[in-house]
């Protein structure tokens, strides 16, 4: 299945770019934020060897972490902290599905990947069969976010 990525993200989600960039921004990170891109760091992998490599989605759903954005949600981190400003309006983001992002704060970004995340660590176990859950539209849609939260984050 072939899919559209905005131009404002190409560089960002050719080989290994967004996995390079998480790790500089990691690097740069202290405390919870480190946290936090670390665990997204990870996920990015997991979610690559499926979208990339052929490997099969059950092999690497237990190994997807939605531990550290829980632990933040839940003693209150301020996720917008992980860069202030609202989304940026990229023109190539027009007419795709993140189309609704800019004007948008971190948080919202941050929430909405993680959500999708727990949401396919939930389903996917149980109906992994069901052909309407279209899993593989939804390692790309998790991994595009991803990759507009890197590049906001450095803009």
């Amino acid at each position: 299945m072939d899919f559209s990525v905005p131009a404002v993200l190409k560089s960002i989600s050719a080989a290994g770019a967004a996995v390079k960039a998480l790790g500089t921004w990691w690097r740069k990170a202290d405390g919870n934020s480190r946290a936090l891109v670390g665990e997204l760091k990870d996920n990015l992998i997991y979610l690559d060897l499926v979208a990339k490599d052929g490997v099969d989605l059950s092999e690497i759903i237990d190994k997807l972490s939605v531990s550290e954005y829980k632990r933040l949600s839940k003693d209150g981190f301020n996720f917008n902290a992980l860069k202030r400003t609202k989304i940026k309006q990229y023109s190539s983001l027009e007419n795709t599905d993140l189309a609704s992002w800019p004007g948008k704060e971190t948080g919202d970004l941050v929430e909405a990947i993680y959500e999708k995340t727990n949401n396919l660590k939930i389903r996917y176990p149980l109906v992994k069969d069901n052909a309407k859950y279209r899993w593989p539209a939804r390692v790309h849609n998790i991994r595009k976010r991803i990759w507009l939260l890197l590049k906001h984050v450095n803009s």
